[in-house]
């Protein structure tokens, strides 16, 4: 039958396994994830395990997903499940994909795939099967030992050999190595380690209960990082798991001291002279008593010093009174902080690593997960308390002492090295000591909060509770009550009026610049850009969050988070508005969840995430937090949360009316609470009571119990119970638990946690480092902006009608001359068209801008305590505009020019309208940095346009002001000088500088000054020889050269053309040959076209406009005038006298623009930074 199968399988590869070689159909099938290696081979060995029984079963299909899953977290699952099922359709011989991964994969590699194909045979239908193509694979993969020692294991069966990867047992009998207390001695399990992978094998005889699934005896399955194995007494994480995994590996033991203290114990990870009981942490627990103490063994006996006792893990010390001390809460306290490794003493080298399979027994393996892979090799000499360090193999810098590390260095006594901003090494040579020193928050605590918003309104009142690493906290209450208000304490941004916040019992406030970062906060408002897709949204949270990162190491986390939230069909898609249903309101609400994601931060604040959304998206979302609260503390204020979301949590904090607290506690411990509270204060019949789920409602209803009238009907505005009641009630609980307990503090605090600047400060990059931050961050928001800018729809129709329209609208209204037709020479309005040009580009810049900021505040707000440059996001916006202004200014001014003739100045006005749009953007984001409501900024838009137009010289003549504006009032306004208030308009200078171009640098002027520039030396010459002066007469070549210069400037003053582009070709030609060439050549060059019949007209009026050139001269003439003694600054004159100095006008009115552009962006950076720094 087997091999019946086995032919049509390969009947099915023949007849339509030639498809995949054909290119065109290759390509029509989905690529493998980039970056991902053998991902296909995998894939095909896989589904080959899971058809050896010729038909697909569900269970082995799903166990095959996840193995897959785990061996590629940052490829696209959807596309691992299409490969599979497209796999199991055509299922291939596994022994033929083993040859085609035999050289691929290294010893190890081939022992977790080992491992995980047994998982397969393990869920097969068919064992003998599955274990004949599970031995022909090791074979084929050259891995037989390996094979035999997975097979031999599994089955039960001795063996001799080493086996190739990393392995426990878990039993009742004195031969485990890790020892199960308990009256049932049936329960018994082994896990293995290779790579990443971890396996559980149930050898007892009843089933052990893995995160809810039972598993029956002799079955496998492999360990998730957020699973645990339930038994009667001891609840074992993954993180258990891999500890007792790194002692079989490396067989350090980890060691803590205990003091006692009036019947509390304070635990230490250094041995100082009061440390009564040395504990060493491996498979069991080896208690040593370093001097006389009241600790008592399990068994009631007093230790002697100097005496080892071997416990279980699960075993506990006994205070005086009797209290117990569990040894396991006080490895995973100490845990948290890091490990402390004692150093070999019959060698001074060891190798460090937080990656399991580069070590081997006797080494160093960190806590993996915080910092990249890193293999280091450190050599040390204890007498001389020196070591040597060499960097074997790092995927990020590592840093000594805050400087970066290539390859080796010195190391002295107590010397930091830093492998990430959340893990660390610290060289204890003279001790023989490595410590792992882990900046974790392992707990928040809020202590007598209290907050007012004014002398009656109490906010929060002595609100306090602690929420340990690794739980999900439910903050629930009515309307008002001040759920957002404690969040915005939390999250560092709103000071209290009493009370303390603290991370790792550090006061939170009094260190924010330090500890923010380690907090992230999510208001209930949308930080989502409707014009950016799901994936650009993360690839940016995780860039501006995480910046020393690459691009590929962004691009997998992305991928992995867009896989951990369900968002992979989307991953392309725009977000959209709320209103235009591109995603779903459980999507987006997943969405603005994983923004965070990717954040260094250790804790989470949310505010209302599931506000509006249905049922099933608020327990999708809220799956979301609990998985993410695995390693870190998470927070969410919830209104009225449903009995199955708020079963997720770990603890909820009750809070009402004033902010009061009415519970604090466990769901369950809640629901008991207060169903002893309708009993006793006979709120509803005992059967109600019964029948009622643990439930927000259930709670709200009984706190909000209305009174009832001298009817029996209900005051809808009074409750028989005020806040004040439920508070004191809870107060009063406490206190007599704490009495019941005989009034104990807690058993055990941490001691000796490292200093905070080791610990959570993360160091000083180098100066390559910190310039690709900047250029990341950089990047990061202009690409962000652009994205954002010009996906909206009204951006591309400002541009390609706003600006056009406008500019045709102009054009119509202003072609007129004194003539019957239009010609530009005698236009009428050319300096009213430049004026409103100035003014289109101030309003452009102004409209454009006007709301930018403010639109992105949510998104600012959400990255508050990230370092996420405000500068270069300021820098980033102002680009982003600053390329819609180029193209619409370009538009405008193409068709405005060829609307009214204007010829030769495209470039020049062009530029001259960016600059002044720029202006008006620089001068709107101030605006919309400052106000608070879209409304309110579009509003200012002419507050600050109106009074540049009425003073910029145009509309109203400055000889025509009022006097009162001028400096010297009618002297001032008689003698030409300019209004105070119009030097401070920047549209004023565009104006300005616009008309001066058009007067001075027009084609035409441009080559008749190019001519007299060199007439006026050698005329002043002639002016000094006729004076009498014959010194500096001129040279025969020099007369010649005169004459040539004079007959060029007539030609030029003289010549016509047909059009403009031969004008101006012409007038070069003149200009070129009179200042370069002979007279002959000069002559030879006719003024006027061959054909007479041909209509010409002179070159001057293709391109001076007579009344630029009047307005313009005029003002140069004032400014010249010889009556004057004060040299004087005259509006529309070519020169400005500034500091003495005289300079071009149209340079000064750039230069000012330029200012003001700076100016302004200089504000809005310190107003963001300020907002962002500020406390309340």
């Amino acid at each position: 039958m087997e091999e019946v199968i086995d032919e049509q399988n390969n009947d099915k590869r023949l007849l339509f396994g030639w498809l995949e070689n054909i290119p065109l159909i290759r390509r029509m099938m989905p690529p493998a994830p980039k970056g991902i290696e053998r991902a296909g081979e995998l894939v095909d060995i896989f589904a080959s395990f899971v058809a050896l029984d010729s038909r697909v079963d569900l269970a082995e299909a799903e166990i095959a997903l996840d193995l897959l899953r785990h061996t590629f977290p940052e490829a696209d699952h959807s596309w691992l499940a299409r490969r599979l099922h497209r796999a199991l359709a055509i299922p291939r011989a596994p022994e033929k994909v083993a040859e085609n991964l035999r050289n691929a994969l290294d010893d190890d590699e081939k022992t977790s795939l080992g491992l995980q194909l047994f998982l397969l045979v393990g869920a097969s239908g068919s064992f003998f099967r599955g274990s004949q193509a599970f031995n022909k694979v090791m074979q084929n993969l050259n891995a037989e030992d390996a094979g035999a020692a997975i097979m031999s294991e599994m089955k039960g069966e001795p063996h001799t050999v080493k086996l190739p990867f990393d392995k426990v047992t878990f039993g009742h009998a004195d031969s485990a190595d890790v020892k199960i207390l308990g009256q049932n001695q049936k329960f018994a399990f082994s896990a293995y380690r290779t790579k990443q992978l971890i396996v559980i094998r149930n050898t007892g005889s009843d089933p052990i209960w893995i995160s809810g699934s039972s598993l029956q005896s002799g079955q496998l399955i492999r360990l998730r990082k957020h699973q645990s194995i339930a038994l009667p007494d001891w609840v074992i994480t993954a993180e258990d798991i891999s500890f007792f995994l790194n002692c079989a590996r490396t067989g350090h033991r980890q060691s803590l001291y205990l003091n006692e203290d009036n019947n509390s114990l304070t635990v230490n990870r250094v041995r100082s002279r009061q440390s009564a009981v040395q504990l060493d942490f491996g498979f069991n627990v080896q208690v040593k008593a370093l001097m006389e103490s009241s600790l008592r063994l399990p068994d009631g006996k007093p230790m002697v010093p100097g005496e080892i006792h071997e416990l279980p893990v699960q075993a506990k010390l006994l205070l005086e009174n009797g209290a117990p001390t569990h040894l396991e809460d006080l490895r995973k306290q100490a845990m948290a902080s890091g490990n402390r490794f004692k150093m070999n003493a019959s060698g001074h080298d060891c190798i460090v690593s937080n990656d399991s399979s580069a070590l081997k027994r006797g080494d160093v393996l960190l806590t993996p997960g915080l910092a990249r892979r890193v293999i280091l090799r450190i050599n040390y000499n204890p007498q001389t308390a020196e070591g040597y360090l060499s960097v074997l193999e790092a995927e990020r810098a590592v840093m000594v002492n805050g400087h970066p590390i290539r390859e080796n260095c010195k190391l002295t006594d107590g010397a930091l090295i830093r492998l990430s901003p959340n893990q660390a090494v610290r060289c204890r040579f003279s001790e023989g000591l490595l410590n792992e020193e882990r900046a974790v928050i392992r707990e928040l605590s809020v202590d007598n909060l209290s907050h007012k918003f004014s002398a009656d309104k109490v906010v929060l009142d002595n609100v306090s509770f602690t929420v340990k690493r690794g739980e999900m906290l439910c903050i629930m209450g009515p309307s008002g009550c001040g759920k957002s208000t404690l969040l915005a304490h939390l999250a560092s941004h709103l000071r209290p009026r009493r009370g303390h916040v603290r991370l790792n019992n550090v006061s939170l406030y009094e260190n924010r610049n330090r500890l923010a970062q380690f907090i992230a906060s999510m208001p209930q408002e949308e930080a989502l850009n409707p014009q950016l897709t799901v994936r650009e949204h993360l690839i940016n949270a995780s860039t501006i969050r995480k910046p020393h990162l690459s691009s590929a190491d962004h691009s997998k986390r992305v991928d992995a988070i867009i896989a951990e939230l369900a968002l992979q069909p989307l991953a392309h898609r725009k977000v959209g508005s709320p209103g235009e249903k591109t995603l779903s309101g459980g999507e987006r609400g997943r969405l603005n969840l994983g923004l965070d994601l990717s954040s260094p931060a250790e804790i989470f604040l949310f505010d209302e995430p599931i506000s509006g959304l249905s049922s099933k998206d608020s327990e999708h979302v809220t799956e979301s937090l609990h998985t993410l609260s695995r390693d870190n503390i998470v927070i969410a204020s919830l209104h009225r949360p449903g009995a199955k979301v708020l079963r997720l949590f770990d603890k909820v904090l009750m809070l009402d009316q004033g902010g009061r607290v009415t519970f604090f506690g466990t769901p369950m411990e809640m629901g008991k609470y207060f169903r002893e509270a309708c009993n006793e204060l006979q709120i509803l019949s005992p059967q109600k009571i019964k029948d009622q789920q643990v439930s927000a409602d259930f709670v709200f209803d009984v706190i909000e119990t209305p009174l009832y009238g001298p009817a029996g009907r209900e005051t809808e505005s009074i409750r028989r119970f005020p806040p004040t009641f439920w508070q004191e009630r809870f107060e009063g609980s406490l206190l007599v638990n704490e009495v019941a307990r005989g009034d104990q503090p807690d058993h055990s605090r941490l001691g000796d946690t490292g200093k905070a600047s080791d610990n959570t400060a993360v160091p000083s990059p180098g100066r390559r480092q910190r310039l690709s931050v900047w250029n990341r961050l950089l990047r990061t928001h202009f690409r962000r902006s652009l994205r954002s800018k010009f996906r909206n729809r009204g951006t591309i129709y400002s541009i390609l009608l706003e600006a056009p329209l406008l500019a045709a609208l102009i054009g119509t209204t202003l072609r007129a001359s004194p003539e019957g037709s239009y010609a530009f020479h005698s236009g009428l309005h050319m300096p009213v068209y430049i004026f409103l040009t100035a003014t289109i580009g101030m309003f452009l810049g102004l409209t454009n801008s006007a709301t930018e900021i403010l639109r992105d505040s949510p998104i600012l707000r959400r990255e508050r305590n990230c370092r996420s440059g405000t500068l270069f996001y300021v820098i980033s916006k102002f680009s982003a505009l600053a390329v819609l202004a180029v193209l619409q200014c370009c538009v405008y001014t193409w068709v405005g020019h060829s609307m009214l003739e204007v010829h030769g100045m495209f470039l020049l006005h062009w530029g001259w309208m960016t600059v002044i749009t720029l202006c008006g953007t620089a001068m709107a984001m101030v605006v919309s940095a400052v106000v608070t409501t879209e409304r309110a900024a579009l509003s200012s838009v002419p507050l600050l346009l109106i009074p540049q137009i009425l003073l910029a010289g145009a509309l109203v003549s400055f000889e025509e002001m009022n006097r009162g504006m001028f400096e010297g009032a009618d002297d001032g306004r008689a003698a030409g000088i300019e209004p105070i208030p119009a030097r401070l308009m920047p549209l004023r200078y565009a104006y300005e500088g616009m008309m001066v171009n058009q007067a001075a640098e027009n084609p035409f002027e441009k080559n008749r000054r190019k001519i007299q520039a060199r007439i006026d030396p050698l005329k002043k010459k002639v002016e000094t020889q006729l004076a009498g002066d014959k010194s500096k007469k001129l040279n025969p070549k020099e007369n010649a050269r005169l004459d040539i210069l004079k007959e060029a400037l007539r030609r030029l003053m003289a010549a016509e053309a047909e059009d403009y582009k031969k004008a101006r070709d012409l007038a070069e030609k003149i200009t070129q040959t009179g200042r370069k060439k002979s007279m002959d050549e000069l002559l030879a060059i006719s003024p006027y076209p061959d054909d007479e019949g041909i209509e010409t007209q002179p070159l001057s009026e293709f391109f001076v406009n007579s009344r630029t050139d009047l307005l313009v001269g005029k003002a140069e003439l004032d400014r010249i005038d010889w009556r004057q003694e004060n040299k004087r600054n005259i509006f529309l004159a070519e020169w400005k006298y500034w500091l003495g100095v005289e300079t071009k006008t149209a340079a000064a009115c750039l230069w000012v623009l330029c200012g003001c552009i700076a100016l302004c962006l200089s504000i809005t950076t310190t107003i963001l930074l300020i907002r962002k720094h500020r406390v309340k």
